[in-house]
């Protein structure tokens, strides 16, 4: 697919049109099948079409003594098995960066990424350096050290990172004000305990990320016109069967259509598990019959957020002659949608296939003007 793709849509809204997105973008150049989610460092995804990477950043020890050297670096392990060794516990570092307040161990079941972090974003900054209609979104979260993560950022983005002084809903901006940027999002309550946010001078380039989707109601938290980043609704899926993926993305989808159409939807084409081979079940997930399954789970809920705004908003719409419901203009249309589309081992014939799907939004519309309901 074209690495600039995004060229038709500078006019666009980031909440109107659909990109591939990285899960666990960071997981390359390493061996453990059960770990390893990605063949492409960060260059060559978004080469390949990717503008949306999940990043969860650690800090990685290597040597021991006064030979200790400390990285950050992307692991890939539930969280809640990170061992955190904080030297703060300690009367003083025994060597190696003494700036460093911890550094962690993902054991066995884990694994690190090949690229520091600082290297990942060197190519990020690089690819959008040389490709100024696209953009990329890089999501911080499960991060530990985020202070030093927040650092690393701001040092080797440089002007390359999105930048808003003031107040940026991100689902609202149009693509053309992103393009030529790497955008960095973080989690909120985790910049608040840096004292963190959009009023700090050198900080600026510290967006939010929020997720709509309450686990303990499964009813869409509100969408906020004047958010500083961006809001989205979507869950991982957190299993390994292609089966169980498809039915829970599916129904994500749909409930999705319950959320403010300025919403962006987040869909999960993943199933990644603590044991096997992660790239076997990919391979499988791609699959001709898994392949439709996921053109069609995105296109539910697609349909279903039509025929949501169609009854929410428009209760009492004036009809034609012939009794044809007419909704309004066409360039006020605005429905949520399957935005994000994650998946692992990113390729360019997975983005196209995820790319292609702007298309489908475009025709679902068409139908609906052909018909008479739209005008």
């Amino acid at each position: 697919m074209p690495e600039n793709y995004l060229a038709p849509f500078q006019s666009k809204r980031l909440n109107q049109i659909v990109i591939p997105g990285s899960h666990d973008a960071g997981i390359y150049g390493i061996d453990k099948e059960n770990v390893k989610t990605q063949k492409l460092n960060i260059d060559e995804q978004a080469t390949a079409g990717v503008r949306f990477f999940d990043m969860r950043i650690a800090t990685s020890k290597s040597g021991i003594g006064p030979s200790a050297t400390y990285e950050q670096r992307s692991y890939h392990l539930d969280g809640k098995l990170v061992t955190d060794n904080s030297h703060s516990v300690r009367r003083h570092l025994p060597g190696g960066d003494k700036n460093v307040k911890s550094h962690q161990n993902v054991s066995l079941f884990g694994g690190w990424g090949a690229d520091s972090l600082g290297e990942m974003l060197s190519q990020a900054k690089n690819f959008v350096d040389t490709h100024p209609t696209e953009f990329l979104i890089m999501k911080f979260s499960k991060c530990f050290n985020l202070e030093n993560v927040v650092a690393k950022c701001l040092e080797v983005l440089q002007d390359s990172q999105f930048k808003s002084r003031t107040i940026c809903n991100l689902n609202e901006t149009k693509v053309k004000k992103l393009a030529g940027h790497v955008i960095t999002l973080f989690d909120p309550k985790e910049l608040a305990k840096l004292k963190i946010d959009y009023t700090s001078g050198n900080y600026d380039g510290c967006l939010k990320f929020k997720e709509l989707f309450d686990k303990k109601s499964n009813v869409p938290r509100a969408y906020e016109r004047n958010y500083d980043g961006l809001q989205y609704f979507g869950k991982f899926s957190s299993t390994d069967k292609i089966a169980k993926n498809t039915s829970r993305q599916s129904a994500m989808m749909v409930a999705g259509a319950a959320c403010d159409p300025n919403a962006m939807g987040m869909m999960y084409w993943t199933t990644t598990g603590m044991f096997g081979s992660i790239e076997q079940r990919n391979k499988d997930m791609w699959k001709g019959p898994n392949r439709q399954a996921l053109k069609d789970t995105w296109a539910t809920g697609l349909s279903t957020s039509i025929q949501a705004q169609m009854g929410r908003d428009f209760p009492n719409v004036a009809r034609t002659g012939n009794n044809t419901p007419v909704f309004g203009s066409r360039r006020k249309w605005k429905f949520f949608i399957p935005n994000i589309v994650m998946m692992d081992f990113a390729s360019p014939r997975k983005c196209s296939t995820i790319s292609r799907l702007n298309d489908v939004t475009d025709s679902e519309i068409q139908t609906l003007v052909d018909s008479g309901m739209l005008t």
